[in-house]
């Protein structure tokens, strides 16, 4: 039976070994809250369109995000709904709005001082909300009055809930002023807010009409598609497309009508997730913090493994001496590295694991420790480690047995 000179070297100093640990962990806790940020931010620009039913989607080719999407003409999705592939199709209204910080309950009746704040406000038809959650759909068909609102409970404190922190149902029944009107909140949701903003409500058509004077109804910021069951999405999209022409941001006389373009769901998501990830700072600034946790990662576990071969450079050249290859050696500090790697993952997965929740839980955002992220850490900490190990075996191979005499 071989005997696991790799292990052995890892328990031998315990102390050493702790250092090189705890060094691999901080590490890979850096990488792991890096990345989870990161998720976030994916996972935060998407969030309102996860909530709503459609299998395509209307929107302006000038769209730029969800609170800048641009309008188009109400009537292409009376259009769209004339398709025999089409079950239904509804007008969608979202745009930035201005709330006021509910008054408090002992300030002087009738003085409105709250601080305003920009929300996210979308409209909505009561008898037919475009919701996939049914409790969206049920809290939705309240809004039956354009002066009432849902309020989302992860919008920010400063938007002034009556517990001073979140959104609850002690706020319902408040009333504060939306755009330049009253509104009273009805009930409470949950549905995400998005990056571009730190609040979002729901009204009816006829409320966000009051809360965005500047957008009338007939034009429209994004057409939901939902398909008959069975039918192809790439195709009823290529036949539609067909329909409400070919989509270009020329401005050219003879350019052909160029007020909508039609997208499958993934290509919404996924054209979300690339500009908040990609073409903004947020995604790069994790991706930077990625390459600098691995970085001091790789310092970190080094140390420790060039440490551990000048300590023991007489073992090292004694093998030599015995016959063991300059290959077999290095295999032995590559096989420590790895184990390194792989005892100061275990306490990180659940160290950051309880990060993930107590972060989510206190900014909000929605910080999901998936099985993708932890193989993906696990590999970058092998990866890490298995660095360091190269870097310090030119100290290996200076070991040479005509030292010992």
């Amino acid at each position: 039976m071989k005997t696991p000179l790799a292990w052995k070297n890892v328990v031998h100093n315990k102390v050493r070994t702790a250092v090189g640990v705890a060094g691999v962990g901080f590490a890979v806790i850096l990488i792991f809250m890096q990345m989870g940020f990161k998720g976030a931010v994916r996972k935060t620009a998407t969030q309102i369109y996860d909530a709503l039913e459609f299998d395509l989607m209307l929107r302006s080719p000038l769209y730029l995000h969800l609170t800048e999407p641009s309008t188009f003409p109400r009537t292409r999705v009376f259009q769209a709904a004339s398709m025999p592939h089409v079950a239904k199709a509804r007008p969608f209204y979202l745009g930035l709005s201005e709330w006021q910080r509910p008054q408090r309950p002992d300030s002087p009746a009738g003085q409105w001082q709250g601080d305003w704040r920009g929300i996210i406000t979308i409209g909505v038809d009561p008898h037919d909300p475009p919701f996939i959650p049914a409790e969206l759909r049920n809290k939705a068909a309240q809004l039956t009055d354009p002066r009432f609102v849902l309020i989302d409970s992860k919008s920010k404190p400063e938007f002034g809930p009556v517990n001073g922190v979140q959104f609850t149902e002690q706020d319902i029944g408040v009333e504060t002023v939306l755009g330049s009107d009253r509104v009273r909140i009805v009930d409470v949701i949950t549905l995400g807010t998005g990056l571009a903003a730190n609040g979002a409500c729901v009204a009816n058509i006829e409320g966000f009409a009051r809360a965005c004077p500047w957008q009338p109804l007939d034009e429209v910021n994004f057409g939901l598609i939902v398909l008959q069951p069975g039918v192809n999405a790439a195709t009823a999209k290529r036949q539609l497309q067909a329909l409400l022409g070919t989509p270009t941001t020329s401005s050219a006389p003879s350019a052909k009508p160029a007020d909508v373009e039609v997208l499958a769901r993934s290509e919404v998501v996924a054209r979300e997730e690339y500009r908040w990830v990609v073409q903004t700072p947020l995604g790069q600034i994790f991706n930077f913090g990625v390459w600098i946790a691995l970085f001091v990662g790789v310092a970190i576990v080094y140390q420790v493994l060039s440490t551990d071969i000048a300590n023991m450079m007489g073992e090292y050249a004694t093998l030599k001496a015995m016959g063991y290859s300059n290959y077999y050696l290095a295999s032995v500090v590559l096989q420590q590295s790895v184990l390194l790697a792989l005892v100061g993952y275990v306490p990180s997965l659940a160290i950051s694991w309880l990060l993930y929740r107590l972060v989510g839980a206190h900014s909000g955002l929605p910080m999901i420790l998936t099985w993708q992220i932890a193989a993906t850490v696990l590999a970058l900490a092998v990866l890490m480690c298995a660095l360091s190990g190269m870097a310090a075996l030119k100290k290996l191979f200076q070991a040479d047995p005509a030292d010992l005499f």
